[in-house]
């Protein structure tokens, strides 16, 4: 699934760069085209994107509002269920902290840098990772069970110090069996990432790193730890599977959505996904406007 939409992306916007370089190529010098023409693509497609969702709002909102109204789960279709979550079996322990959870993201951060201009470079990973354990979310529509991964992007990020954090992360390093990460890999960690958002029976552990993740290189690091906790309440959206009792990636029928884990639940979270993104479609329309007024003046102004 996310190779398919990287793809879809990439084409989409390969081909936009490609007609706004057909228009500036040979009115300009190289370098000025290149750039416009990224900057106008990227612009075209914020403006499309952001009016989307002005219009329609988010994706999720039906999905949610069914929630809400506690209708019945329907087999093959988009549902959400909000409700604590809880692990059918042991729960895990966070890589840095200990915490029992049902889910984990962390990452050990090699320091930023900054070079003989000035100029700051971002760090890249010694090691990163995510996990999940088989659970089920005991929500107002009946017991669902969690059958796809979710990367944890709206829960709280704690950064751990200490050296009981670096001792476990030592551990962590020492212990798991781990896949190589940079950008000479680049399609190797998507593919990695589509495999685990693809999985389907509950359980996902996928560790990467750069280097070797020794205890000298963990030492400058900074640690930093995402968890779902037992009992926490939770929102969760994906394909319903009526014979397997829980909400999966991809179903037999051959509808596909990757499944989503959210913080919290209930009314907050329907009148968060009717919020129609005004301010971020003002931001794309004020960035794409002064890119194609550039490109306007930059063709008008050119030789004949």
């Amino acid at each position: 699934m996310m190779k398919k939409s990287c793809a879809i992306a990439a084409v989409v916007m390969l081909g936009l760069f490609g007609g706004y370089l057909w228009l500036l190529w040979g009115k300009i010098e190289a370098f000025p085209a290149l750039i416009l023409a990224g900057m106008g693509s990227l612009g075209l497609v914020m403006v499309v994107s952001q009016v989307k969702a002005v219009i329609f709002g988010s994706g999720d909102a039906g999905a949610l509002k069914a929630a809400e109204e506690g209708l019945p789960l329907e087999d093959g279709k988009e549902e959400a269920v909000w409700g604590p979550i809880e692990p059918l079996g042991a729960t895990l322990a966070a890589p840095f902290s200990g915490r029992p959870c049902v889910a984990y993201e962390y990452d050990a951060k090699n320091p930023t840098t900054v070079d003989s201009r000035g100029r700051t470079n971002p760090s890249a990973s010694a090691m990163a990772g995510f996990a999940l354990a088989p659970s089920v979310i005991r929500s107002s529509r009946g017991e669902v069970r969690l059958l796809g991964f979710s990367l944890l992007t709206e829960f709280e990020e704690q950064q751990l110090e200490g050296p009981e954090a670096f001792e476990r992360a030592v551990r962590h390093a020492s212990s798991s069996e781990f896949e190589e990460m940079g950008l000479a890999k680049l399609g190797a960690m998507i593919s990695l990432m589509d495999d685990a958002m693809a999985d389907d029976d509950g359980s996902v552990r996928k560790d990467m790193r750069t280097g070797g993740a020794s205890a000298s290189e963990l030492a400058s690091c900074t640690l930093k730890e995402k968890i779902v906790a037992p009992g926490q309440t939770v929102t969760a959206i994906g394909i319903w599977d009526a014979a397997r009792g829980g909400l999966v990636p991809k179903h037999p029928r051959g509808k596909s959505a990757v499944v989503r884990l959210l913080p919290g639940g209930g009314a907050a979270m329907v009148a968060h996904s009717q919020k129609r993104p005004w301010g971020l479609l003002a931001f794309a329309l004020v960035w794409a406007g002064g890119i194609h007024a550039a490109i306007y003046f930059v063709l008008k102004l050119a030789p004949k």
